[in-house]
């Protein structure tokens, strides 16, 4: 008897850090209404929504948790959102795990994500082993194992990304079928591997999605109907040899923030392929344990699954644009201007983490532990582990972390992916660069002088907001006034 062909749906639940810097309260968002900020919004349109969905058959309602079905990414700025605001859903997620671990052999559908949304190419071997680090860490406090894949940031990768994805001991990641070259001999064109990239003793699994069947659910109109969903995913899974698998990925918002009735028909879709003969749903890590890679996996620079140029849609005015007529060169020195941040807090760590901590590096590496986890028995595990006995070390090395956790969410991908920096997620990353700044100076001479030269020469496609320094310093006045 043939085997089945597999089907792993992935969904990338992510938000950015909308929150105040200072008070850890997001902001009012006029957009997102008749909700407070978008966050609100997404939660009622979307994570619950994911969480309840309801299908109706022959007049009998069910609701499913599609969290149970989909191999998913729970971005850490969202997870740490859902936490305190959003505690249906975020259980739901939990849940969602918990049943696919007891269903497949203890491989849970969750995966991990890097913790900041920055894009790992454009950092350096530093920065990435601590965005990878901090998102394995997030991960093990939320769904309370090690995480066996990662999702990268917009697909983002090059070979000395997934070098620390393999020193990190991850098993696999998910990208774009054109970001690399894919070989094998069995592999069909819509077949989503796994396959072996390999560089002299590192090595990490790669699974590719189908651009084709993705691209309907996230931008057309597969989403519209479930059951003509499940015959579509069916129609491109019966092209696979018996036994292969057939992935699409997609942002988890595409279920009903984007597609307003996406989670109920994405609830449809599924029932009606657990209902069919020879195909079995499943996930990443299941089924890797079950078909190790069969092929190799290529690749010659730095690619995307957003940016037909690689990456530089997150630093220069590529082309990569929603409106023709604005200008995307305040891209490339908005990017400086936050790398100059992100590496004056770095050289503020080294030098004085290195005052209190034996190993500065590695207690950055392990900080993400205490920094999601407020349980006062980790943060005394963390300390005691590190020799760190004087509490006011403690504090200084604590505020040494906040101002490195800032800085790398100044770097935000979000704030380089639209066509200016005026709108909500350039905002983000100039108010967190602002904090960075703040917590830098507690210690070592402030930077804002400089930084403001720098936004100053960065105009915005909208006359109203003016230039990047204008914007910052308008940012901390409103924040300020917040505070009082």
């Amino acid at each position: 008897m043939d085997q089945p062909r597999y089907v792993i749906i992935h969904g990338h639940f992510y938000q950015p850090p909308r929150e105040s810097p200072w008070t850890g309260l997001v902001l009012p968002e006029p957009g997102a209404a008749p909700f407070a900020n978008w966050n609100e919004r997404i939660l009622s349109e979307c994570y619950n929504a994911n969480a309840r969905a309801h299908v109706t058959t022959e007049r009998v309602v069910r609701i499913s948790n599609n969290y149970e079905v989909l191999n998913f990414d729970l971005g850490p700025t969202l997870g740490a959102w859902l936490e305190r605001h959003g505690k249906l859903a975020y259980r739901a997620f939990q849940r969602g795990e918990e049943i696919s671990a007891e269903l497949y052999g203890g491989h849970g559908n969750s995966i991990a994500q890097s913790y900041s949304h920055s894009i790992l190419p454009l950092l350096n071997e530093r920065d990435r082993a601590v965005q990878i680090e901090w998102g394995i860490r997030d991960f093990q406090y939320r769904f309370k194992r090690r995480p066996e894949g990662i999702w990268l940031p917009e697909c983002a990768a090059d070979e000395a990304t997934l070098a620390s994805l393999a020193r990190a001991n991850l098993k696999f990641t998910i990208l774009a079928p054109e970001q690399g070259r894919f070989e094998s001999n069995t592999a069909s064109v819509h077949q989503a591997g796994p396959f072996w990239w390999r560089r002299g003793a590192e090595e990490i699994a790669v699974f590719r999605y189908n651009r084709e069947l993705s691209a309907e659910v996230s931008f057309s109109d597969a989403l519209d109907d479930g059951a003509a969903l499940a015959d579509r995913i069916a129609a491109y899974a019966g092209d696979l040899a018996p036994g292969a698998a057939l992935m699409l990925a997609t942002d988890g918002e595409t279920f009903g923030h984007h597609k307003r009735i996406g989670a109920a028909e994405l609830a449809r879709a599924t029932a009606a392929l657990k209902e069919r003969d020879g195909i079995v749903l499943t996930n990443c890590a299941q089924y890797l344990a079950a078909h190790p890679p069969s092929g190799t996996f290529q690749i010659d620079g730095a690619s995307s699954w957003s940016c037909p140029h690689g990456v530089e849609r997150w630093r220069s005015d590529c082309g990569c644009r929603m409106d023709a007529a604005t200008s995307q060169g305040w891209r490339a020195p908005l990017h400086e201007a936050m790398e100059f941040v992100k590496h004056h807090s770095a050289d503020v760590y080294d030098r004085f983490a290195a005052e209190i901590a034996a190993d500065p590096l590695n207690a950055l590496m392990e900080s993400m532990s205490i920094m999601a986890n407020a349980d006062i028995a980790v943060s005394d595990e963390f300390f005691r582990r590190h020799n760190i006995a004087d509490e006011e070390k403690q504090i200084r090395l604590m505020r040494l972390f906040e101002m490195e956790r800032a800085a790398y969410a100044a770097l935000t991908s979000c704030a380089w992916f639209f066509d200016d920096f005026g709108g909500l997620e350039g905002r983000i990353a100039l108010k967190w660069a602002a904090r960075a700044i703040e917590l830098a100076a507690e210690v070592a001479p402030s930077i804002e002088n400089e930084l403001l030269a720098r936004l100053r020469a960065i105009r915005s496609n909208r006359r109203e907001v003016g230039d990047a320094a204008t914007l910052y310093l308008s940012l901390k006045t409103r924040e300020a006034r917040g505070r009082v």
